[in-house]
């Protein structure tokens, strides 16, 4: 007979609960106008009450005969529908791993409490992901922002060829995941007051490819309407990435590499739709012309203009909506950290290596002549030249150059088209417009010690788990950038009052005045963000 101690019993007796323990939940439901979604009841980082419904489908599965097309609204269900595990991500290839499936059109809902729509209607917040357009999803830490009195959605839209496969005609006219994008946004209209969200009050905000899709809602007249406020974080429409002006001759390049021998636009898509989804998503380089494969920073599959067509998303070129004022002019916040580009010039970038710097010092009227939005080949290689010799004196580039290449490269990909952009509101919109940089380094940067903040460190703060401690420098910064976005959120304006946390006032960027916030430790303002450098771009580019 085996014996067993009392105190290895109790052991025993504990290890068999924790499973029950575990299992407990609370549930909540609501009822959408799809159909009523179960959700779960839980707590934030912090300990405070917040519910969650995650992998809720806001449109068909774009699969089959509805891969390419436009999403289709999720038809109605009977019964409760469980939302407690998030959705697939859409399929991708990161780092070499390939991921998600094509039934991946779900959104998350975060918020305070329990869902209710007795009281004030909350302020709403849209996530949406960024990632080069091709990989990503919208599953970020939420709880942050819920303890800051806000609902948090957050979205996935079809990613790479399956997103933004265009024929230029209208078989596959394009930009199917900015469709989806809306899609999402019309969901959050028609079903967010049921769990106790504003829809009269939403702020879509992204960053980088997430940001250029901010700012191509803002340019959309399909958008009009869906939101009340933007915040562009790293990105805009007119970011060299962001925009494809032969976006049918990289489909037809692509196909090619896959064995497509057809003439049609249907020829390419019926063959499009035969190719496994893991398949689409794989290494898309060779589907860049040659000049295109000259760009130190390229996403393959973006956004592109549409023909005139019923349902089109966008059907100019980005600059010439912007240069017009031909938009929805809304409350608007933009920004970019100091150093976007810090990567390239870092171990392993793309321009790290004496090799590396001495091909681009070679080859920079083709390199960087490729990304400047002028109308010819020898237009944008004279620009390129004028932007070498502004950055670098007329000098031979070195290795030793590496915070000067990095300054130039942000500027180039990020700064530019994001300082062109809030210009242009200031100029045509009534509505605040705030302009801030980000150069906060510390222990979740990319480069802790280094020379600047580098692409995507914001969010790194922004969306920090519980392991940064709240009172720490990089806990503070957290913090001041939470009220900063959920107080635009809530009232246009990201700093109503000083107090303890935002010990300065965030004034609003006009031509007269151009005023931007430096996200640092402290918080301070200045004005004429980036000049000289700027006015030296803008003076060229349309």
């Amino acid at each position: 007979m085996v014996t067993i101690s009392a105190s290895r019993l109790a052991q025993l007796m504990h290890f068999a609960l924790v499973p029950s323990l575990i299992l407990a939940q609370d549930y909540v439901t609501v009822n959408t106008q799809e159909g009523t979604l179960r959700g779960r009841l839980s707590q934030t980082y912090t300990g405070n009450p917040i519910y969650r419904f995650q992998g809720i489908p806001y449109a068909e599965p774009p699969v089959g005969d509805l891969r390419f097309q436009p999403p289709v609204t999720k038809a109605a269900w009977s019964g409760v529908r469980d939302a407690l595990a998030v959705g697939s991500q859409c399929p991708q290839d990161r780092r070499h791993v390939i991921s998600g499936a094509e039934d991946c059109l779900y959104l998350n809902v975060h918020g305070p409490g329990t869902p209710s729509q007795n009281g004030t209607l909350k302020a709403v917040m849209v996530w949406i992901h960024g990632g080069c357009f091709t990989e990503g999803s919208g599953t970020p830490v939420a709880d942050y922002f819920v303890d800051n009195d806000v609902i948090f959605v957050g979205i996935n839209y079809r990613l790479g060829l399956l997103g933004f496969l265009s024929t230029n005609d209208e078989v596959v006219p394009g930009n199917m995941g900015l469709k989806d994008q809306v899609e999402a946004l019309r969901w959050v209209q028609r079903n967010i007051a049921a769990f106790g969200g504003d829809p009269d009050k939403v702020t879509i905000f992204g960053q980088s490819a997430g940001g250029a899709s901010i700012h191509y809602h803002v340019l959309s007249p399909m958008s009009k309407g869906l939101f009340k406020n933007a915040i562009a974080m790293s990105g805009s429409a007119l970011s060299p990435w962001a925009f494809s002006r032969n976006a049918t001759d990289r489909a037809v390049r692509f196909a090619e590499t896959l064995g497509y021998t057809g003439t049609s636009s249907s020829d390419l898509v019926n063959f499009l739709k035969t190719v496994d989804a893991n398949t689409l998503v794989l290494d898309a380089s060779s589907a860049l012309s040659d000049e295109d494969s000259y760009s130190l920073f390229a996403c393959v599959w973006v956004p592109s203009a549409e023909p005139e067509h019923d349902g089109a998303f966008l059907t100019e070129e980005p600059w010439t909506l912007v240069a017009e004022g031909r938009y929805n002019l809304v409350p608007y916040m933009s920004g970019v950290t100091d150093l976007e580009q810090l990567a390239q010039t870092q171990h392993n970038g793309a321009l790290s290596t004496e090799g590396r710097v001495r091909y681009l010092n070679d080859n920079f009227d083709e390199i960087v002549g490729c990304d400047l939005r002028l109308p010819t080949r020898e237009e944008r290689q004279n620009g390129a030249h004028a932007v070498k010799e502004f950055y670098y004196n007329g000098s031979d580039i070195t290795l030793q150059d590496n915070y000067t290449t990095a300054l130039f490269d942000s500027h180039l990909f990020f700064s530019e088209g994001v300082d062109t952009v809030i210009r242009s509101m200031a100029r045509y919109s009534s509505e605040p417009v705030y302009y801030y940089e980000f150069t906060y380094v510390g222990p979740l940067s990319t480069y802790p010690g280094g020379p600047g903040a580098a692409h995507g460190d914001d969010t790194r703060y922004l969306f920090a788990s519980s392991s940064l401690d709240p009172n720490s420098e990089g806990g503070i910064i957290r913090a001041q950038m939470l009220a900063l976005w959920t107080n635009f959120a809530k009232y246009d304006n990201p700093t109503p009052e000083q107090s303890s946390l935002l010990t300065v006032t965030w004034q609003e960027y006009d031509e007269s005045s151009p005023n931007y916030l430096m996200i640092a430790a402290p918080l301070r303002t200045g004005t004429n963000l980036f000049e000289p450098y700027m006015s030296f771009w803008h003076d060229p580019l349309p």
